[in-house]
């Protein structure tokens, strides 16, 4: 019996994790993530040039969010996690969230055409852009130098959506 509750127990945590990202200047940001974004993660840090890169990820309560790894200082991955005070983590809305060096978290509206934040979160995962631009939600250009972004988080329903547009107009 204990056997099975070891299996179970087992079978449950190889599912979900709690990652904790330790990160330059700004508050740990923890989220919950299936078992292949941690590998995913786990590969990407094993790579010897993973500095000056992104990495995107989506997370199970439904944000995507790109991490610039020149400001990870590390990554605790958490078994039994308990989450501290609500300040500690991210809102979860509906919000485009920026970190960047040295400032608070900044929340801006996303977008009106999922596109926008989409995209930006592609040119930044593809790398090589010294500054991104992404339209607001007021139709106002807003440009990033893309070295100063430690990292963005966004709705995984807008990024999904913006992801079916441009695979619509490029004809996938």
């Amino acid at each position: 019996m204990l056997a099975d509750r070891r299996r179970h127990f087992h079978t449950n945590m190889a599912q979900t994790f709690s990652l904790r990202l330790l990160l330059a200047g700004q508050e740990d940001l923890v989220c919950e993530v299936r078992e292949p974004e941690t590998k995913r993660l786990q590969e990407f840090l094993a790579e010897n040039d993973f500095a000056r890169r992104f990495f995107w990820f989506d997370t199970i309560d439904g944000r995507s969010i790109v991490i610039n790894a020149e400001h990870l200082q590390g990554v605790r991955y958490l078994w039994d996690f308990t989450p501290g005070p609500p300040d500690s983590r991210v809102d979860e809305d509906y919000g485009l969230h920026i970190a960047l060096v040295g400032k608070e978290l900044l929340s801006e509206a996303p977008s009106e055409d999922p596109k926008d934040t989409y995209t930006l979160f592609w040119e930044l995962e593809l790398g090589g852009m010294k500054t991104v631009t992404f339209i607001d939600i007021d139709g106002e250009p807003f440009t990033l130098i893309a070295q100063q972004i430690v990292y963005l988080s966004a709705p995984k329903e807008v990024i999904d959506e913006g992801r079916r547009q441009v695979e619509k107009e490029d004809g996938l």
